[in-house]
């Protein structure tokens, strides 16, 4: 789970941010991440950037394989 619990005071890591909801404590930047709009307009655009060349790839193969069924059922 991304949340942690709270640690003591002093700890090592003074940046950790408490979330609203529980007494958890989330990273600062998944904290930005997962809450603000700019983080998951960050998340749609790399799962698209990332997207597009497997769509691309897989839609050339399959064009090769009709193209490629259709060569053999003309023979």
């Amino acid at each position: 789970m991304i949340a942690r619990n709270a640690v003591p005071a002093g700890a090592a890591y003074a940046a950790r941010v408490p979330t609203r909801r529980s007494g958890a404590i989330m990273h600062p930047i998944l904290r930005e991440m997962l809450t603000e709009p700019v983080g998951w307009l960050t998340i749609i655009g790399a799962l698209i950037i990332l997207g597009l060349p497997l769509f691309t790839a897989l839609f050339i193969r399959r064009k090769m394989r009709a193209d490629a069924r259709d060569e053999r059922d003309r023979s």
